[in-house]
């Protein structure tokens, strides 16, 4: 037990080393905004010509540079690039720009570098689609007729509101930063593709990554040799599952198994549909950086009934597996601080961990849904939201077996388990590993 409270006390005491150095970090950059607005707000008065605007630059470029050297004391915390290559041709200032920004860093004021008449277009796309989302719900949900006045006078706030965002002048400082920066982000493309790397997000920290375009190809074929799940196609086989998912849906809402809005949730657009792709990305956590297969699934013809069967699913799994789930470093100290109340937690207790390698392609199919359909009954659903749970079974079998793509310019399909990146897949696997867990545990 002593053991076991010295680890608990150290493992909070990493988290709140990790969220102090979060929260210093966040501090000292609101610290450099408002310095640097402080410092630039005099060229906002200004009318400077081309010269006095060069002047200017060098002497505020100075006084900025002299205000970071005088926080030498304080040191950046962030998680760093993996370099997975012998030499890398990037320079240090490159390095660290990839690991400060990481993958989900938005590029500064990029679209201000676009002509006039780029931007005008790109406010009226983002005005079109953002009010094609508000109508349709405000009719939907509301009955407001597309006449009222009430959506005319949002559409004029929303237009202005964007043309502000977009067409307002920027600071020099802001101008000068967003052209550095594309600058960099294109001199970093340019150095990627001459040496022949690929750049991609881990699987887990979610940081960069720099790879052999060679090496990565070398580790995607064995993956495809050894799991043995994809076989290749002679033909383009997009209409083919487009057209067997619009007859089983249409079947289905004549029989009245779905309604209306249910078959409208899950029907493909003919003018949107596409074959997913496939592309792998690296797992450095693990011995020999193996990659992870990611089957990127937006306007399948199938993508449409699997964000509903993971939207009414995923819930009542939620539900009655919430019991025996542990999903971060916090849950796993509440659970643990439980078992010790309840005297579950003893001296002589172990504890395991396991991975279960590539369980996203090797779940066998046929199996899966008998396990699904055996969840549901289990907990007492023999319909979801009015569906029928054998019909949940034929909408999730589709999902599963029209599972094809695109790679390297060539047609596959999976024929064992199913795709990562599905969004029905989390779930079915969960579901799969539910029953596995109750076995073992009895």
């Amino acid at each position: 037990m002593e053991m076991t409270d010295q680890r608990l006390k150290g493992f909070v005491h990493l988290h709140h080393i990790d969220l102090v150095r979060t929260v210093n970090y966040q501090k000292h950059k609101l610290k450099d905004i408002i310095y640097e607005k402080r410092l630039f707000n005099q060229l906002s008065s200004y009318h400077l010509t081309e010269v006095q605007e060069a002047c200017a630059h060098v002497k505020l470029v100075r006084q900025y540079c002299h205000h970071l050297l005088s926080k030498q004391q304080i040191v950046d915390v962030y998680p760093q690039i993996i370099v997975d290559v012998p030499k890398v041709s990037l320079n240090q200032i490159q390095l660290d720009y990839l690991s400060k920004s990481g993958p989900n860093y938005v590029k500064l004021n990029q679209s201000s570098l676009h002509s006039y008449e780029h931007q005008e277009k790109h406010v009226q796309q983002e005005h079109k689609n953002i009010m094609n989302v508000i109508t349709r719900y405000l009719i939907r949900e509301h009955h407001i007729p597309l006449t009222a006045t009430i959506i005319r006078e949002l559409s004029q706030h929303l237009e202005t509101s964007l043309h502000q965002q977009y067409m307002i002048p920027l600071s020099y400082l802001n101008i000068y930063r967003t052209r550095n920066e594309f600058k960099l982000m294109k001199s970093i493309q340019h150095r990627l593709q001459k040496g022949n790397y690929i750049l991609r997000e881990t699987g887990k920290s979610g940081i960069f990554h720099i790879g052999n375009s060679v090496d990565y190809e070398k580790k995607a074929e064995a993956y495809r040799q050894k799991t043995g799940v994809y076989i290749e196609l002679y033909s383009n086989p997009l209409w083919s599952v487009f057209d067997k998912v619009i007859l089983l849906l249409n079947d289905l809402r004549s029989n009245k198994y779905i309604l209306s809005w249910q078959l409208h949730k899950m029907m493909p657009e003919r003018e949107k549909v596409q074959l997913d792709y496939l592309y792998f990305i690296p797992k450095p956590h693990k011995t020999g950086t193996p990659l992870k297969p990611i089957v990127s699934s937006m306007n399948m013809p199938t993508t449409g009934i699997s964000k509903f069967l993971d939207k009414i699913i995923r819930p009542i799994f939620d539900k009655h597996a919430r019991s025996i789930t542990i999903i971060d470093g916090a849950s796993l100290i509440q659970r643990l601080e439980a078992y010790t109340t309840n005297g579950y937690l003893k001296p002589k207790t172990y504890l395991y961990t396991f991975d279960i390698t590539d369980l996203y392609t090797i779940l066998p199919k046929e199996e899966s849904l008998d396990i699904l359909v055996e969840f549901l009954l289990q907990h007492g659903y023999e319909k979801v939201q009015n569906i029928p749970i054998d019909i949940i079974r034929k909408l999730a079998l589709i999902v599963i077996k029209e599972n094809v793509f695109v790679y390297e310019k060539k047609f596959y399909r999976q024929v064992i388990g199913d795709a990562m990146g599905s969004a029905f897949t989390i779930t079915l696997a969960n579901i799969f590993m539910w029953e596995w867990q109750m076995q073992v545990v009895h």
